[in-house]
């Protein structure tokens, strides 16, 4: 009856009334035996936040022409899918209209290299693994950084100097944080990427799931690039779960569409300590407040997140004229209750923007606009007075005089 509201997780039927997509062929068997359909299913989403983020995600796409779009708002605690949205939409209704690419579910068909959004998970593994023990400690980001043949960079108005944990994920350094996953190893990176499940296809009831693209070979610059979202594909669904584990306390669960009832969430599996989570916290938090991620503030919600733009992965290589634009953001982050993701397929710049398409310019605000239409609806109380103590790091951030703010990935 909601034509397209929802339609990849909900799914389709065949003429004959059987689920051939979505959460109607998973529950097929219990919505059509007459032994099972007296039992009440409830899923997760909720409409009101479907619409928002339908809406905000709609906006973009046209804004910036992008060519697919995908979101998703996540339960930290419980795994519940709260909204799930894959755009271009179809109509259920009239399925013999949509073609694959409108079929397709890009949260969890769809696998993307995602970019700087992996930095967080990298610092997460060095702090967990007592490879960091100090947000104060520096590396190296006065000049690219050449490792055999390759060569990588930042963007071009990163700060040219040694920069420390905070800064690193503010700046959002390629450099800086290829140090650190250089010194994490391949070993300690690839146990954190397997906990998270990037390794095997979403955890989620839905049959229309994508295998990621795992590295056959894992050599140092494997290492390196996978710190900061190249040469790894997962799907939106994979970040936005890891993104709840970051933030919740360390405990990564299962993505479900069905209702869970108080007290019996998936017990889930720890991949990272408190004490870890907590810090995790105050560095998101930062990014929104003096980094790439200002443009995904919703007042009063206080949002955590990371940018992450990579150049469009295609057969044999990238393509330097498009890319994936991708902001994994929580809220509120002094005391987490969803993960919020927004993804453009190929977006452009516009006037607007002065041209810029990285995640800052587009993925950001669809997430701040989102998070500011449903936050009261999911509980969440603005609070202009409240936020994350994140007193101890602040002193560590360098300020230059006049200098800009970051805009970079």
């Amino acid at each position: 009856p909601q034509s397209t509201m929802a339609s990849h997780a909900l799914g389709f039927l065949s003429t004959d009334g059987h689920g051939m997509s979505g959460m109607e062929r998973v529950l097929d068997e219990r919505l059509t035996n007459p032994a099972l359909n007296h039992v009440p299913v409830a899923l997760s989403l909720d409409t009101r936040v479907q619409a928002a983020m339908d809406s905000e995600l709609s906006r973009a796409m046209t804004t910036f022409g992008a060519r697919a779009a995908a979101g998703v708002v996540l339960d930290v605690h419980t795994g519940e899918v709260v909204a799930m949205t894959s755009l271009p939409f179809f109509n259920p209704n009239r399925v013999g209209m949509a073609g694959t690419e409108e079929l397709r579910n890009s949260v969890t068909q769809s696998v993307y290299e995602l970019g700087s959004t992996f930095k967080p998970i990298a610092m997460a593994t060095a702090i967990d693994t007592g490879v960091v023990t100090s947000m104060a400690r520096r590396f190296d980001a006065t000049h690219p950084l050449q490792v055999g043949r390759y060569t990588i960079h930042d963007e071009r108005g990163d700060p040219k100097r040694w920069l420390n944990i905070p800064e690193t994920l503010i700046y959002s350094s390629n450099v800086a944080t290829s140090r650190v996953a250089d010194e994490v190893g391949a070993a300690k990176m690839q146990t954190m990427f397997r906990k998270l499940g990037f390794d095997t296809r979403p955890d989620i009831e839905l049959r229309e799931k994508a295998r990621p693209l795992w590295p056959k070979y894992w050599a140092r610059t494997t290492v390196m690039t996978t710190a900061f979202g190249h040469g790894i594909a997962v799907t939106p669904l994979h970040l936005a779960s890891a993104y709840a584990a970051l933030v919740n306390g360390g405990i990564w669960r299962p993505a479900t569409l069905l209702k869970v009832e108080p007290g019996h969430a998936a017990k889930g599996r720890r991949v990272i300590s408190e004490s870890t989570s907590a810090r995790m916290r105050q560095l998101l938090r930062l990014i929104v407040l003096r980094g790439t991620g200002r443009k995904g503030e919703a007042p009063g919600y206080r949002v955590g997140g990371k940018t992450g733009t990579a150049e469009a992965a295609v057969a044999g290589g990238y393509d330097r004229s498009r890319n994936v634009a991708t902001f994994a953001a929580a809220f509120p982050m002094d005391a987490p209750r969803y993960v919020v993701l927004a993804m453009l397929d190929s977006p452009n710049g516009t006037k607007e923007t002065g041209g810029w398409k990285t995640a800052a310019w587009n993925a950001a605000p669809v997430v701040g606009r989102t998070i500011s239409r449903v936050g009261s609806m999911l509980g969440v109380i603005p609070d202009a007075n409240r936020d994350i103590d994140v007193s101890d790091i602040t002193p560590l951030l360098w300020q230059e005089p006049g200098a800009k703010q970051p805009t970079g990935q």
